[in-house]
């Protein structure tokens, strides 16, 4: 036991070396040297060796394989069927290159619908002869965003392949265990999606976990309800598949010690089979120290300590997953929990000490995710679960029990939506690490011997974090790396006022039915909106709409559908356009929109309107300019307004002011004249523009004239997130990017 728990915090310490974890660590040693037992500490310096030294070639065989630059290549790749994923004309999979061995991912656009049924027939290993461009793959550039990156590394593949050509692909024979393995998936994949919905989503996710785009709609119900974890291939189905297959033998007249034997070969080819997630490895390890503990003498805990000594040794990334954080942390409290405590208490302490990791990564949760498991799991074991295999082995033969278990789970399924809109669920926000750590020791401090006094000791961290997390006593300016548009969050000290300038967007061309990518999540969900939530906000005061250009607005629906949001603020004219009525009316907007002028000023005592000077058509000339002070700094945000606009406002205004000015237009030549920053003041400059856009903005010219000027500037291709914290009339700046990591993408003009 003591190994394992040394070795977890050892891997976690390697990979993310936080001083609060580093004395963790170190006094795990010590407790260990304590002990007084030579053959405890040398198994544990014999893992924390074996385990130090696979993260360190991890490590550096990262940095080896990642390029450092894009590179024009052609490949031949070898593609297994189960893992390519067709949505819209967007086909992804990941590949393995024929000469550099190395696993990539892979992209392709299909231009026509015959190229795409062409992709989709293919029901075996398959040779692509593909030309395209091969990158490093992009690392979360805004805080609290999806690491891409990070996520591919823990299976080992460091680079994306954009394939601009499919040159030839040819079908191979299923040679090997292995390929045979990935061929009855897709085979099953294939057989499940031929079954009625929502039945043929549980059968794909629950037997061969594959999570398709069909049930994102229950999948977003589970995780506000905190039972995320039954749907997706865990310790619990494993126990219910090795219960049924031992059932099953009964009947067949074999051997208990016959059946240990087809389990301990079946369960690894059914890592393959269920997708081969955290959990699964774990729950399959366990399982197999399980079926030998005779033969070894284990008991349960060992069982527990060899799998997650083998499944670091298989991945040292294992415990920065949400997924394998509550497999372990969870398997393990059920393996020492007595039968005493009874299952509603068991249930109740199981998802207090789930809740640190899951509040730090969600944010957020239900008060009915407690205990919902009570209710779920026995639903899920005794009839759920036993439904859905029992179909999944008839419908092709009797599909009328297959249709009735179909019924039953779309009742199942409102229920579950009906629950999980019901009211109590909290926006807390992000804990910061230290506390993180805190709730979670207090939280075992609790299981180990629960007592009033205990709770009232976590419940009032609880309460001092969430009033850390919502009521912070400094303010920030936040420019999101949205790609190719405009983001830009204020918070005000102890989030009396939130605001938002513009929400990013992206120009939509029609596509025909074939070729339309279902269910697509926008940036502003993964940014903007994501780190609103990890501040524990959900609603937004105003937001002000620039103009009327999709790469300002198109995001305002996931925006509206996320946050509650009070008043819109728009330049004079737009308020009256039918394409953004049309928006609000279908989002079922309720609150106020107001169409201004710098004579008629919005209900805010922190941003101020200099333009438009009367309404217009909400083009780029009619943008709204806002000025405000934050942190002894003036900031002058001006959309995509041009030169004449610029040097009509400071006419207008000629003892306006700003230290920090937003870039209008993106850092292109039809804004920023040389006499409006004169005029201003300007010290540093702000860029918000995409990596690889068609218009090459920054303009070269532009950053020419900022450096000639001597302003400083920071860009959101270069920086990702860009964060001015300030307390008073004082603050810093902040980006979540060094500056040096992208510097494959960025323009001359910025690399220069």
């Amino acid at each position: 036991m003591f190994p394992a728990l040394f070795a977890g915090l050892l891997a976690t310490v390697i990979t993310f070396p936080r001083p609060l974890l580093l004395l963790l660590t170190l006094w795990m040693l010590v407790r260990i040297i304590s002990l007084a037992q030579p053959r405890i500490l040398l198994a544990t310096l014999l893992v924390a060796s074996m385990i130090a030294g696979v993260a360190a070639f991890n490590h550096q065989w990262a940095v080896r394989q990642r390029l450092t630059q894009a590179a024009e290549v052609r490949q031949t790749l070898l593609v297994m069927p189960d893992e390519v994923h067709v949505n819209g004309n967007l086909v992804t999979m990941t590949a393995v290159d024929q000469q550099s061995r190395a696993r990539e991912t892979v992209m392709v656009r299909a231009r026509q619908p015959a190229e795409l049924q062409r992709i989709e027939a293919v029901d075996r290993p398959a040779l692509w002869q593909v030309a395209g461009t091969l990158q490093p793959l992009l690392p979360a550039t805004n805080d609290q965003q999806f690491d891409r990156r990070f996520y591919y590394q823990q299976h080992h593949i460091y680079n994306e392949l954009r394939v601009k050509e499919v040159q030839d692909l040819r079908p191979q024979p299923v040679r090997g265990w292995r390929a045979g393995c990935h061929v009855l998936r897709y085979r099953l994949i294939a057989y499940f999606k031929t079954m009625p919905q929502p039945l043929g989503g549980y059968c794909q996710q629950l037997l061969v976990g594959d999570h398709g785009s069909d049930n994102l709609d229950l999948t977003q119900a589970v995780k506000r309800l905190g039972i995320i974890h039954l749907f997706c291939i865990s310790g619990m189905h494993i126990i219910l598949l090795t219960s049924l297959t031992r059932l099953l033998g009964g009947y067949l007249w074999l051997e208990r010690e016959q059946l240990d034997w087809i389990l301990i070969i079946g369960l690894p080819l059914y890592l393959i089979i269920g997708g081969g997630s955290a959990s699964l490895i774990r729950a399959v390890i366990m399982a197999e120290v399980t079926l030998g503990h005779r033969l070894l003498k284990m008991d349960a805990l060992d069982g527990w300590a060899i799998s997650l000594i083998v499944g670091l040794l298989w991945n040292p990334y294992l415990l920065f997953t949400l997924g394998g954080q509550l497999s372990y942390l969870l398997s393990l409290l059920l393996q020492v929990m007595t039968e005493r405590e009874g299952e509603l208490k068991r249930c109740w302490l199981l998802g207090l000490l789930s809740l640190p990791a899951i509040l730090n990564r969600t944010f957020e949760f239900h008060l009915l995710s407690l205990v919902a498991s009570y209710v779920m799991i026995p639903l899920f074991s005794v009839v759920i679960f036993p439904l859905v295999i029992i179909s999944a082995a008839s419908y092709w033969l009797l599909p009328l029990p297959g249709e009735l278990v179909n019924t039953f789970l779309c009742i199942f399924q409102r229920i579950l939506h009906w629950l999980a809109a019901l009211p109590g669920e909290i926006h807390f926000g992000k804990p910061p690490g230290y506390f993180a750590l805190l709730l979670f020791l207090a939280t075992l401090w609790l299981v180990q011997r629960p007592r009033p006094a205990r709770y009232v000791v976590l419940f009032s961290l609880y309460a001092c974090c969430f009033f850390q997390i919502h009521f912070p006593p400094f303010g920030e300016v936040v420019f999101t790396d949205i790609g190719q548009g405009d983001s830009i969050i204020i918070r005000t000290p102890f989030n009396r006022q939130v605001l938002l300038i513009d929400t990013g967007g992206k120009v939509q061309f029609e596509q025909p039915r074939w070729a339309q990518v279902a269910n697509h999540e926008d940036l502003a969900q993964k940014t903007s909106i994501n780190y609103l939530k990890s501040c524990g906000l959900s609603r937004i005061d105003t937001v002000y709409l620039s103009h009327h250009d999709a790469d300002h607005i198109g995001y305002l629906p996931s925006v509206l559908e996320a946050m509650t949001v009070k008043q819109i603020v728009v330049p004079a004219g737009m308020e009256n356009q039918p394409a953004l009525q049309k928006r609000l009316a279908a989002q079922q907007y309720q609150g106020k929109l107001q169409g201004v002028t710098d004579r008629a000023q919005p209900p805010s005592q922190q941003l101020r309107v200099v333009h438009p000077f009367a309404p217009g058509a909400a083009k780029n000339e009619d943008s709204l300019v806002l000025a405000g002070r934050f942190g002894g700094q003036d900031f002058l945000f001006t959309g995509d307004l041009d030169r004449a606009g610029e040097l009509a406002v400071v006419a207008r205004y000629p003892g306006l002011r700003a230290t920090v000015l937003k870039l209008g237009h993106h850092g292109s030549k039809t804004a920023s004249d040389p006499r409006f920053l004169r005029q201003l003041g300007v010290k540093t400059a702000i860029i918000s523009a995409g990596r690889f856009n068609r218009y090459h903005h920054p303009s070269d010219e532009v950053v020419a004239a900022l450096k000639q000027a001597r302003i400083s500037s920071l860009s959101t291709q270069q920086y990702g997130m860009i964060k001015y914290h300030y307390y008073g009339s004082h603050g810093y700046w902040q980006t979540t990017l060094k500056g040096d990591e992208l510097r494959w993408t960025l323009p001359n003009s910025l690399n220069n």
